[in-house]
């Protein structure tokens, strides 16, 4: 359905984009409001990553999926716009400044467009040192002191084999009524490519979210990785909440979770903290059904256990979460061995030459950057991308850790 509004986008300019250059000041302007409004409202989509109305074990699972799916065309569509408007039709610089631009759903703005106009010393939360981009696009409310969006990227055409593509952006700020109750949260995102495993890798990392029902965590993180030879799917996540919080927003289970927070604080020596990390992994099929195999767990230390807060299974039967099944009509069922999981899901244990088991997608999550994976020697320690850790996510309350407008 993307690539089918692709076209549609495409074929309703693309008439106009040799004469882009030529047109007058106001022509011009109304086209990029055109291309873009309409870019930023593919990209962005309409989806929360995941919301009180579906706070229960695997809502995440239902939700993440849909989220990633729709958040992952801005960085194509809005580079898609720029091409379509003509800024790629030869290789001479550009450093355009509009001002007054009406975007729909977003209002006044002035765009800032460089073409091949390197802009160096650009830092990330998904990698270390800085790198130097090509290309810049930023969007910015008018009369505004930051930035709504900004777009760093090294190719049109790919983001492999170069620097890949990073973008920031303010949700709360593109007019959508499903992000209308954000607030400050700024989301990074990073695309790239990976040598050990996967054809392409990207992440979501944000901070400062409300913990509300529109956006019940502070800080979180997101890795996608596409793997066994674009057939498959790795998601990775964590995702830092609090039980003060999600009282306030589900205030009928006020009572089980006081008493999961103390069942939790108890069982892993935490003392009377509030803080709460949801752990995620799944590996989904690109084909329909879209079959999905998850494995999840919450904590409050620093360690990721197999069942909930490293409760007994015997004491607390609901505390083994993993594994849980889904396709594309949702949740299918939950609490299985590895050995229950249908064989046409994917293996829990069993990866492949480019692409990993739940079970290892799962061990590789909530995990510091640098750490050795016992059994994944072969992957190399962990990188910064892939850092999910409650000291990563916990630092985010006192610095920016380069998720930041540049």
């Amino acid at each position: 359905m993307k690539k089918f509004l692709y076209c549609l986008l495409f074929l309703g300019v693309s008439l106009h984009v040799a004469d882009f250059n030529s047109l007058t000041r106001s022509n011009r302007d109304k086209q990029l409001a055109s291309l873009f409004s309409e870019s930023i409202h593919l990209g962005i989509g309409s989806e929360k990553l995941w919301s009180a109305t579906s706070a229960d074990n695997w809502g995440f699972v239902r939700q993440s999926a849909t989220w990633a799916r729709g958040n992952s065309g801005i960085i194509d569509s809005l580079i898609l716009a720029l091409k379509n408007a003509g800024y790629f039709n030869n290789s001479a610089p550009r450093n355009d400044v509009l001002t007054n631009v009406n975007l729909s759903g977003f209002g006044s703005a002035t765009l800032t467009i460089k073409i091949s106009t390197p802009t160096a010393g650009i830092s990330s939360t998904a990698y270390t040192g800085t790198k130097t981009f090509n290309h810049f696009f930023e969007i910015k409310k008018t009369g505004a002191s930051i930035p709504s969006l900004q777009l760093f990227f090294d190719d049109p055409n790919t983001t492999l084999g170069n620097d890949g593509a990073l973008v920031y952006y303010r949700l709360v700020d593109f007019g959508n009524p499903s992000f209308a109750n954000v607030g400050d949260v700024i989301t990074e995102s990073y695309t790239g490519n990976d040598s050990i495993y996967g054809t392409k890798f990207q992440t979501y990392t944000w901070r400062n979210g409300p913990e509300n029902t529109s956006w019940i965590s502070k800080h979180g993180r997101v890795v996608l990785t596409e793997v066994d030879s674009g057939r498959q799917l790795c998601f990775r996540s964590v995702v830092r909440l609090t039980f003060t919080k999600l009282k306030a927003v589900n205030p009928s289970g006020a009572t089980s979770l006081d008493n999961l927070k103390t069942a939790c604080n108890t069982a892993q020596g935490t003392g009377s903290s509030d803080q709460i990390y949801y752990a995620l992994a799944y590996m989904q099929k690109f084909d329909s059904p879209f079959q999905t195999t998850a494995k999840a767990t919450f904590t409050m230390s620093a360690t990721r256990p197999e069942t909930i807060c490293n409760l007994s299974v015997a004491t607390v039967p609901g505390a083994q979460l993993s594994y849980g099944i889904f396709n594309i009509n949702g949740y299918v069922t939950d609490q299985l061995a590895a050995a229950a999981v249908p064989a046409d899901y994917p293996s829990p244990t069993v990866g492949g030459s480019d692409f990993m088991s739940v079970d290892e997608a799962f061990n590789r999550t909530y995990v510091a950057f640098g750490a050795s994976i016992s059994g994944q020697a072969a992957l190399g320690t962990v990188k910064q991308y892939e850092t999910t850790s409650k000291a990563f996510l916990d630092a985010f309350d006192g610095s920016d850790q380069n998720l930041t407008f540049k």
